[in-house]
Order: C-alpha cells, then structure tokens, then sequence
C-alpha cells in the first residue's frame, strides 16, 4: 500500500528534522512505497536533502519505491545541482 505524504513549504534546518522524522515513522510502519508531494514546496535546504537521502536509502533497503510529484523548477534545479536527480524518483 502506497502512503501519501504532502511536504511543507520550506524545507530548511529548523523543519527537516519533522520531515526526517515523518518519513521515517511512515518506513518503520513497514511501509515501502511513498509518494510524496511537493507542489507546496517552495525552498529545499541541504537538511532537506540529507532527510530524502536517509529515506530513500531506507526505502532502496525494502525494496520499495519513493515518488516525488509536484517538484518545482526552483526545487527541481537544487536536485540538477546536487546530483540528486539522478537517484530519486520524480514525477512531471
């Protein structure tokens, strides 16, 4: 069963640590696939990052699959410039 997850606005030191945590209650309830919307997500800070990290390691660890939707050109390029687009799943 897919489990959807609609991120915050700005993901940034002071709310990563809830996302972090969001998603790794969601892994630990045996969940294995993840859809996660960011049509709200305006910002992305490297805590942000590290936590989809952490999350998809975890998911690749079950065999699951993580989808991001909704990624916006500003968030999309942070992605593009860190290399982070290249192992995550998003979604037009």
């Amino acid at each position: 069963m897919a489990v959807n997850y609609v991120m915050m606005e700005r993901v940034d030191g002071k709310t990563a640590p809830q996302l972090d945590k969001d998603l790794r209650d969601i892994i630990d309830a045996g969940n294995n696939e993840i859809h996660i919307d960011m049509t709200n997500t305006k910002y992305m800070s490297s805590a942000g990052l590290r936590a989809l990290l952490s999350a998809q390691k975890s998911i690749n660890k079950l065999s699951g699959s993580m989808v991001l939707s909704g990624v916006s050109d500003a968030v999309r390029e942070i992605f593009d410039v860190t290399g982070f687009s290249g192992f995550l799943t998003i979604e037009d």
